[in-house]
């Protein structure tokens, strides 16, 4: 028999990296009165970085399908209520009824990439567990946004995309994925437009049998640069941009962004041109994940 959508979940989350984490819970406006949803927990690294960002422990709410990830998950977020942490599938009606009722206004999200489930599918769903107007941000794939899928016009008519970032190319080394974050307003169509940040430079290095770190310290500063541009919405020549897009254009800077010729080095170009490799080859694998499916 075949197994159903929910039963064919991949076991976790890529494991979020904790400076990643503290990224985006920095950019979710998060106070001691917010009540901070993630439906595809894992172990909780964005919970956590929800609370140490100002959430109260007992505000925090969680779905994680796999039973022994759960219980690292329980261990982990020591204080948070047993009722707002719900073991199932994140696309299980009854789950969802549950979820609803703790009226979250965040909504933090790393789904399972490669999964029989599209990523968009998720952060739909998230977005729909969030009161009117509150902030869901999400790491998704670049291939999910720069391609087409009718994921991207149902979003769009529900909901708002403020703002897209271009994540660093091993931020989850050594998987090599090219990733963005998103944000969102739940429940309000899609209007106005979206700030485009290109964060590619976290300050971290590769250091062989230590994986990425940051060596000379470079990350609180970065941090703080990018958060305040994406409070501000600032507009920085080759960095950010804002522009008009629907669900037909690319969601992500490299689209849009205007290359400053005079800067161009030989190893900065051979660098980008690799990097538009990846992407492409990350939204053609997609693609075949989509077909094969």
């Amino acid at each position: 028999m075949a197994k159903q959508p929910a039963e064919r979940l991949a076991a976790s989350c890529t494991s979020t990296p904790p400076h990643l984490a503290e990224l985006i819970a920095s950019m979710a406006n998060i106070s001691r009165g917010s009540r901070v949803l993630d439906i595809c927990a894992g172990h909780g690294a964005l919970l956590a970085a929800a609370q140490a960002a100002g959430a109260s422990t007992t505000s925090l709410v969680a779905v994680e399908q796999q039973p022994d990830v759960f219980a690292a998950l329980r261990a982990n977020l020591v204080g948070c209520r047993a009722g707002n942490l719900h073991q199932g599938s994140c696309f299980d009606p009854a789950i969802i009824k549950l979820v609803k009722k703790h009226k979250c206004d965040i909504g933090l999200l790393n789904p399972p990439f490669n999964d029989d489930v599209h990523e968009l599918a998720f952060l739909k769903q998230m977005l729909e567990c969030l009161e009117v107007g509150g902030t869901g941000i999400a790491i998704l794939p670049i291939g999910r946004v720069i391609s087409d899928h009718e994921l991207k016009a149902d979003l769009l008519r529900e909901h708002t995309l403020e703002a897209s970032m271009s994540l660093p190319l091993q931020i989850f080394d050594p998987v090599q994925a090219v990733c963005v974050a998103v944000v969102f307003k739940a429940k309000v169509p899609h209007s106005g437009k979206t700030w485009f940040g290109y964060w590619r430079n976290d300050g971290f290095e590769r250091i062989r049998h230590s994986g990425r770190v940051d060596r000379f310290g470079r990350w609180p500063a970065i941090r703080d640069k990018w958060v305040k541009m994406f409070k501000g919405r600032a507009v920085v020549r080759g960095e950010s941009l804002r522009k008009l897009v629907d669900a037909n254009d690319e969601w992500c800077a490299e689209a849009y962004l205007e290359a400053d010729y005079a800067t161009i080095t030989k190893p900065l170009f051979e660098r980008e041109l690799k990097r538009r490799i990846i992407s492409i080859l990350s939204q053609e694998a997609g693609d075949a994940d989509d077909d094969a499916g």
